[in-house]
């Protein structure tokens, strides 16, 4: 009978043991967790104190180290080595510890760096959600589209002001065509008429290039007034000079137009840009954090003390 007590009780306290060591790992974990509420506060290191355990647990396991069972359970409870419980923290803790309050960036690279610049030269934006950060992608989308949005906008624009001074010319200076380069439309605009003689003629300024060039040749001079004067459908004769000041209007605002229209290839290639750039700092800067988070955060660390007790002790950085 005495036996068999015996070996009940070294059983009882075995498992009292393993209960008592799990105990310990509740306390470090929920002492790990505690400082998590306070990272983003300030930029402080803080060492908890070291806390001494009594060398013998509520059952009394120092009574019975001589049982075999025991002294197993208790080896394993305050082992000769420090234990470093940083993975355990970081776990209970959440990716705050590791990324502060960076909500919008991943713990660590989702895409390789060439690839997220490659996407961010294609498309602004597609490199940050490569990479996880659905925030900043989104920025450079919204840039991307109101930036095309612009270019339709005033090419539209242009456009249709086009037409306005075609017609305008057509029905109020006689032009027979709707196509024509645009130094033809200038010279409509510059001119009263085409042909004649008189000042608001562009004959003239035709037949004065024609003199300087072949002043000793009249028939060169004839040949170069017929081919460069405009005659036929293109030919144009002002009925006055309001109407020829609306259709300059015109023009201008849709010459206008179209130029506001090109500055959106530079405003592309610009936010192309910065994306790039701003891919290649966000990628670095996962890839740093990714890294400490491997070396910084919340640390417990446990030890056994020489007396047979034990220590905790509790390091945060934040």
């Amino acid at each position: 009978m005495r036996s068999r007590s015996r070996s009940r009780a070294v059983s009882t306290s075995a498992s009292a043991a393993r209960l008592a060591g799990a105990a310990l790992l509740s306390l470090a974990s929920l002492l790990a967790v505690a400082p998590a509420a306070l990272a983003g506060q300030g930029g402080m290191e803080y060492a908890g104190p070291a806390l001494a355990l009594p060398d013998r647990t509520p059952l009394e396991l120092g009574s019975l180290a001589a049982a075999h069972d025991v002294a197993g359970a208790a080896d394993e409870l305050l082992p000769s080595a420090p234990i470093d419980f940083a993975t355990a923290s970081a776990s209970a803790s959440g990716a705050s510890l590791g990324a502060g309050a960076r909500q919008d960036e991943p713990a660590k690279p989702k895409t390789g760096k060439r690839k997220a610049l490659l996407y961010s030269l294609l498309l602004p934006g597609m490199g940050e959600l490569s990479l996880g950060a659905k925030g900043r992608a989104t920025g450079f989308f919204v840039a991307e589209g109101l930036i095309w949005t612009h270019y339709v906008w005033f090419q539209v624009a242009g456009h249709l002001r086009r037409d306005d001074y075609i017609e305008q010319a057509q029905l109020n200076a006689g032009v027979g065509v709707d196509s024509a380069d645009d130094e033809y439309w200038k010279l409509v605009g510059q001119y009263d008429r085409s042909g004649g003689s008189g000042p608001g003629s562009y004959e003239e300024v035709v037949r004065r290039d024609a003199r300087d060039l072949y002043p000793d040749d009249p028939a060169a001079q004839d040949a170069y007034v017929a081919e460069n004067l405009p005659s036929g459908e293109r030919a144009w004769d002002w009925t006055s000079d309001e109407l020829q000041k609306d259709y300059r209007t015109t023009r201008n605002s849709s010459n206008r137009a179209f130029d506001r229209a090109k500055y959106s290839f530079a405003a592309a290639i610009l936010n192309r840009l910065v994306s790039a750039v701003d891919t290649q700092i966000l990628h670095r800067r996962l890839s740093k954090d990714g890294q400490a988070n491997l070396d910084e955060g919340t640390r417990l660390l446990a030890d056994a003390t020489p007396d047979g007790g034990a220590r905790l002790l509790l390091l945060r950085r934040f």
